[in-house]
C-alpha cells in the first residue's frame, strides 16, 4: 500500500470518528436539548472516548453545537435555474427532503430555538435571511414578482415559515414522513402571491424535487475509486 494510500486511509478514518460523534450528539440534542444533553452519553453512543472527542471538540458541548450549527444548514444541491424563484422553491425543498433524513439538520433547527443560543453556539438564520435577501432582490430585478414585494421582509417569513412547518409537522404528524408535501404546498402560495402570474405554470414544484436534486450533488461529490483499487 502506498503512503498517499496510508494517509487518505487515515484520514477517512479520522473524518468517520468525527462523523459518529457529530450524529450521536444530533441524536442527543433532539431529545435533550443542549442543556439537557450529557456528553458522557454522546461519546458511548458514539463509541469513542473522551480524548477523540476532545481531539475534535476541545470545547466540549459548546464547539460540537457550534459545529452542527455551522455546517449543516447549507446550500448543497442548489443549481443555478432560468428562474429565481424556482431556486427559492428548490432550497426549501432540498432541506425538507434533507432535515427528514440528517439527525444533524434537525439537531440545528432546535438547537437555534433554545433561549441564548445565538450567544451560546450561535444560529443559521441571519445567513439564510441574507441569501433569501439577495435571491428576492435578483428576482424582482428580472421582473419575476409583483411589484409590491420587499425582499428584505420577505426574506425573514420564509426560514419563519419552514421552520414552523417542520416544528408542527413532528408534533401533528408525529415525524417528518410528510413534512416536504407540507413544505411544497407552502411554497406554491407563498409563490403564488409574491411572484407574478406568468413565471408560476414554469415554476416546477415537484414534491420529490427536493431529493433528486441533492442526490445528483451527493453523487457528484463522490470520489473515483483508484485504478488499483478496483
Amino acid at each position: 500500500m502506498t503512503e498517499q494510500k496510508t494517509t487518505r486511509k487515515i484520514q477517512q478514518r479520522a473524518i468517520d470518528a468525527k462523523a459518529r460523534i457529530t450524529n450521536a450528539a444530533a441524536r442527543e440534542f433532539i431529545t435533550k436539548g443542549y442543556r439537557g444533553a450529557s456528553l458522557s452519553d454522546i461519546i458511548l453512543e458514539a463509541e469513542s472516548n473522551k480524548r477523540f472527542f476532545y481531539n475534535y471538540f476541545p470545547g466540549g458541548k459548546r464547539d460540537i453545537a457550534r459545529h452542527i450549527m455551522e455546517n449543516t444548514l447549507t446550500m448543497d444541491g442548489l443549481r443555478p435555474q432560468r428562474l429565481k424563484v424556482q431556486e427559492i422553491y428548490d432550497i426549501g425543498i432540498i432541506l425538507a427532503h434533507r432535515i427528514a433524513r440528517e439527525d444533524a439538520l434537525l439537531a440545528a433547527l432546535k438547537l437555534s430555538f433554545e433561549y441564548g443560543s445565538s450567544e451560546e453556539y450561535g444560529t443559521p438564520w441571519p445567513d439564510w435571511v441574507i441569501f433569501n435577501t439577495g435571491q428576492l432582490t435578483e428576482a424582482q430585478q428580472k421582473g419575476e414578482l409583483r411589484p409590491h414585494v420587499i425582499p428584505e421582509e420577505q426574506a425573514r417569513q420564509i426560514p419563519g415559515t419552514w421552520s414552523g412547518l417542520v416544528l408542527t409537522a413532528i408534533v401533528l404528524d408525529g415525524g417528518l414522513d410528510h413534512v416536504e408535501t407540507h413544505v411544497s404546498r407552502a411554497y406554491q402560495n407563498l409563490l403564488g402571491a409574491i411572484a407574478v402570474p406568468e413565471v408560476l405554470p414554469f415554476v416546477d414544484f415537484s414534491v420529490d424535487r427536493g431529493e433528486k436534486l441533492y442526490t445528483e450533488f451527493l453523487l457528484e461529490g463522490q470520489p473515483k475509486p483508484d485504478a488499483a483499487d478496483e
